[in-house]
């Protein structure tokens, strides 16, 4: 259907004068697109049905929804409701949607205040009404409290001006694998106006990551998208649901080899099914496998589920996670290297709306999961936060944001947990003399910082000649003096990954 209209569109555009046909518009076309699921494509279309009707309220409320069901500026929605809402007749559904758009400008209260309006001469989800503003309350006291964390987003070398989603790191953080539908992927754009997922991977070196790449043969014209990851990298899981193929949410595993992955092989017996398993974790020793699914005999629509293995390399029969489920739906569970905290997301716990990330701790003295504990604001916010993926110092890790300083879409962001302490690197200095190579006592380096009023300054021992440094990551410049000697300039470059290699000997060498 949206083909043909494409091409009457087309077809108008050559017959008519660009004058003459800025003046109309088909709103078949918006209202096909809108229905496909293609709302970025249907933005442009019902604004130019605006111009000429600009108190159309299915036109204005569409349009909104657009907004509401797309990752550019959920916000934008709230002008076109404002205005539907004070026509004189309207879809009763306007102010629920109001309140909806106001959360993403963070006016909870404001939401409220809508959705009490709401109940007045309420519409189909008048239901959900009394929990909303339970959530709404409780997001607002959240949003009074933010967590200490800092935002970094990847830079154009990952990110794109499509959805860029679903990151996974290895716990040693020098692997990212991530799900994009960029356009230099290998299929045609799909009915939602997007092209198909792929799954692309990129390394860290503890300064900065290499660019993306499409994970070649794992990919195909068709949806691949990576839904968890093995600690080490060894493998990653896939999810494949396509029609085209008869796939219908199966999980599949794909082996590192090289620099990508290879082709994807469905995973052991015992966890697909005819229903959706959607995302998948194992455990460091390979031995529990944890996943969501919507299989006969949950709590909700997606529940987390949990299998250990056989001694025939089997998995056992699933046991539901019903300390963690809700009535709604738990997605994308992902273990802690020690297994003991689970990270997952989910719509039916209370926080800022829609889908939040949540964490939940092994109590062993009662062997169950403990009560799920949400991961705190701005960390969620009133988009849908799905995954989060953990380096093993807990400092770090890596989550799918829409924030001002992205790209236009779905953007990965490296987050920092400011209130864990950032891992030092140790370096000894030796400064040797240029001509004789004879070893130099009584040298003195100097560092300036950037965030310190003072310079610091680092003296030899007297006994052992040695500087002893401790430093964070990140790029100095060393003024090295001692007597006799002229001044040396250098650069040091201490990667994130330093920090684990014990004892850096550095050697510089001083002329006179």
């Amino acid at each position: 259907m949206y083909q043909q209209f494409k091409i009457a569109f087309i077809l108008i555009l050559l017959i008519n004068p660009p004058f003459s046909w800025s003046q109309t518009t088909d709103p078949r076309l918006a209202d096909d697109l809108f229905k496909s699921g293609n709302f970025l494509g249907a933005i442009p279309e019902y604004k130019k049905q605006l111009k000429l009707d600009s108190k159309n309220e299915k036109v204005l409320t569409n349009l909104a929804l657009c907004y509401l069901n797309s990752n550019i500026d959920k916000s934008a929605a709230i002008k076109y409701l404002e205005k539907a809402k004070d026509l004189e007749k309207k879809d009763k559904e306007v102010l629920y949607y109001l309140a909806l758009a106001y959360t993403h400008s963070n006016n909870y209260s404001k939401a409220i205040e809508t959705l009490k309006e709401y109940q007045k001469n309420p519409g189909k989800h008048v239901e959900e009404i009394p929990n909303l503003i339970e959530n709404y309350t409780i997001a607002m006291d959240m949003i009074s409290k933010p967590i200490n964390v800092s935002f970094e987003n990847m830079g154009r070398f990952i990110n794109s001006e499509f959805p860029d989603y679903y990151p996974f790191v290895t716990k040693n953080e020098k692997t990212l694998v991530f799900t994009s539908r960029r356009e230099e992927g290998k299929g045609s754009i799909e009915f939602d106006g997007y092209y198909p997922s792929d799954v692309y991977v990129c390394s860290f070196n503890g300064l900065k990551f290499s660019k993306a790449k499409n994970s070649g043969s794992l990919n195909s014209i068709y949806d691949e998208q990576c839904v968890g990851i093995y600690d080490d990298g060894t493998k990653i899981f896939v999810y494949i649901d396509n029609f085209a193929t008869g796939e219908k949410g199966n999980i599949y595993e794909a082996e590192r080899k090289g620099a990508t992955y290879s082709k994807k092989q469905k995973i052991k017996e015992g966890v697909n099914t005819k229903y959706l398993e959607t995302s998948s974790s194992i455990s460091s020793d390979g031995t529990a496998f944890i996943y969501a699914s919507n299989r006969a005999g949950g709590i909700g629509g997606l529940d987390i589920y949990m299998t250990k293995q056989l001694p025939d390399g089997m998995w056992a029969l699933p046991q539901n996670l019903s300390a963690i489920n809700t009535t709604q739906n738990e997605d994308f569970p992902t273990l802690s290297p020690d297994g003991k905290t689970l990270y997952f997301c989910s719509n039916g716990l209370s926080g800022m709306g829609g889908y939040d990330l949540y964490k939940s701790r092994w109590d062993s003295e009662n062997k169950e999961w403990g009560e799920p504990e949400n991961l705190g604001y701005p960390l969620n916010t009133s988009y849908d936060e799905k995954t989060i993926s953990f380096a093993d110092d807990e400092k770090h890790a890596y989550i799918t944001a829409v924030r001002e300083e992205g790209f236009g879409d779905l953007d990965l962001y490296r987050i920092t947990f400011e209130e864990v302490e950032i891992r030092e690197a140790l370096y000894i200095v030796h400064l040797n003399d240029n001509a004789t190579n004879a070893e130099i006592v009584g040298g003195i380096i100097t560092i300036f910082m950037e965030d310190e009023d003072e310079p610091r300054t680092y003296i030899s021992n007297k006994k052992t000649g040695e500087i002893t440094m401790i430093l964070d990551p990140g790029t100095y410049e060393l003024e090295i003096e001692a007597d006799g000697y002229d001044l040396k300039i250098v650069k040091l470059v201490v990667s994130e990954f330093d920090a684990d290699k014990g004892a850096i000997k550095k050697l510089y060498k001083l002329s006179k």
